[in-house]
């Protein structure tokens, strides 16, 4: 037990490797990944730091990832009065197949122009179980509550999420070569397979991004946020209702420990003025017309209008 002074912790502390190179406040990111890659990238976002999360929606097991990444082209679908996408999730869906096809279009324009110029590209691998589509022989994103019948669940080995990755990221890598890779697993627990194969399918991940990693050390690194989760929140105040899902203070953790090991001194510096104007900005006064009230107001602007006079670049649509 690690203790501080003479007062014990009562947790383990999870060793954060240092970053390939520390994430700058000029920085362009692309999220991908399971529902961690959009409360973390959602976080980015939401400091409007340039990012881009998900534009197909959320993604669970690699080669849906992969296949993404690949720029491959998936099938539509039609079923309850929608069309869907096996490439990603119902953010996609339309009434008619031509929008449909166009929203799929518009989302792998986003993500392919975002990859060019990211710096950064964070993965959060969610599950190697995966479902393929019976007629089409295609591993698909989501299912869209297609009939089960319709489907064969697989599991993806080692190897496999190895192989689908790999040769993805080596082309992106050739594109752009100062893209730098970060995977992260998703501490989301499948209760429908049963806790120890959750377990299984987690290890998988873990290995494969541990032999990513080892084939390209200069650009592909991996950052804690499943065992940050698992060990140094080990207590299910840390998880929502359903106690499977991480808790908004479990994403609020991660991502101060994020910031803490891996953030620049630029972008510290940048996000410590944000953060407390972002609040005022969001406070709602009891009473609007209070003198006090004003003044307040009036502070919050002038400190806003000089962000966005030293950070053009990031300040905007506020």
């Amino acid at each position: 037990m690690q203790r501080k002074g003479d007062f014990p912790l009562f947790r383990t502390i999870v060793d954060i490797p240092s970053p390939l190179r520390q994430i700058g406040v000029e920085e362009r990111h692309v999220f991908l990944g399971s529902c961690f890659a959009e409360h973390i990238g959602g976080r980015f976002a939401e400091n409007h730091l340039r990012t881009v999360v998900n534009p197909t929606g959320v993604l669970y097991n690699p080669e849906s990832i992969a296949m993404l990444l690949r720029g491959e082209e998936g099938d539509v679908v039609f079923h309850q009065g929608m069309w869907h996408s096996w490439l990603g999730d119902s953010s996609l869906s339309r009434r008619t197949e031509e929008d449909c096809r166009s929203a799929v279009s518009e989302a792998q324009g986003i993500l392919c122009k975002a990859l060019a110029e990211a710096d950064n590209l964070f993965l959060t691998l969610g599950t190697s179980h995966c479902y393929v589509h019976k007629v089409s022989d295609r591993i698909v994103a989501n299912c869209h509550r297609v009939p089960s019948g319709e489907f064969d669940e697989v599991e993806l080995t080692e190897d496999d999420i190895v192989t689908g990755l790999n040769e993805a990221l080596i082309s992106l890598h050739e594109q752009n070569p100062r893209l730098q890779v970060v995977f992260t697993v998703s501490p989301y627990r499948y209760a429908k397979y049963g806790f120890h194969e959750s377990q299984l399918s987690k290890a998988r991940l873990l290995l494969a991004v541990e032999r990513l990693r080892q084939y390209h050390p200069d650009w592909v690194s991996y950052f804690p946020a499943y065992e940050i989760v698992m060990d140094e929140l080990r207590d299910y105040r840390y998880y929502a209702e359903d106690m499977l899902h991480p808790s908004a203070e479990a994403v609020r953790y991660v991502w101060q420990r994020m910031k803490d090991e891996w953030f620049s001194p630029g972008l510290f510096d940048y996000l410590g003025r944000w953060e407390p104007i972002s609040r005022a900005l969001a406070h709602r006064p009891l009473n609007p017309d209070d003198p006090a009230n004003a003044a307040f107001h009036q502070r919050t602007q002038q400190q806003l209008e000089q962000l966005q006079s030293d950070f053009p670049y990031l300040m905007y649509n506020i």
